[in-house]
């Protein structure tokens, strides 16, 4: 069980980053220069393309980290409770549908004028980040072991 740790928690999320910097550099040139970043009351805000994808691609680092990190120390001790489980299986997963975001906004600006503008890349952004947050979910809880039940007290 233990020789799984580091495909999956280590090595997927890396490649899955590394995959969204990739698709991003590619099609870069299909996108707007700026896109919606923000959709409020207030209307709607707007930033370069590169600064709003590279945002939300660094800030999936941390729960990758933290889900990671925790993952390791409960492989490493042998203390794989269902708390501890679900602690790794939602930090990984929110690392996930955070790359969502980004894979659903690039998707939904690919094959617009440069100057042309549109606010449904947050609607696909969200959406995209709730189907990789479920899809990583349902995979991580699969794949990582068994939770052992909590002990009496």
């Amino acid at each position: 069980m233990k020789t799984r740790a580091v495909p999956l928690l280590v090595v997927a999320p890396a490649c899955t980053l590394l995959a969204g910097v990739v698709l991003y550099v590619i099609l870069s040139p299909l996108m707007p220069s700026h896109i919606a970043r923000h959709v409020g009351p207030d209307g709607v805000g707007y930033s370069p393309s590169w600064l709003v994808v590279s945002i939300m691609l660094a800030a999936a680092i941390i729960p990758f980290a933290i889900g990671g990190a925790t993952g390791r120390g409960f492989f490493r001790d042998d203390h794989w409770y269902q708390i501890q489980k679900a602690v790794v299986v939602c930090f990984v997963s929110l690392g996930y549908g955070i790359v969502g975001v980004a894979l659903g906004t690039i998707f939904s600006t690919v094959g617009l004028e440069p100057n042309e503008v549109s606010d449904s890349s947050v609607a696909m952004g969200m959406l995209g980040f709730l189907l990789l947050f479920v899809a990583a979910v349902c995979v991580y809880t699969a794949l990582l072991p068994r939770a052992k039940p909590e002990p009496s007290v």
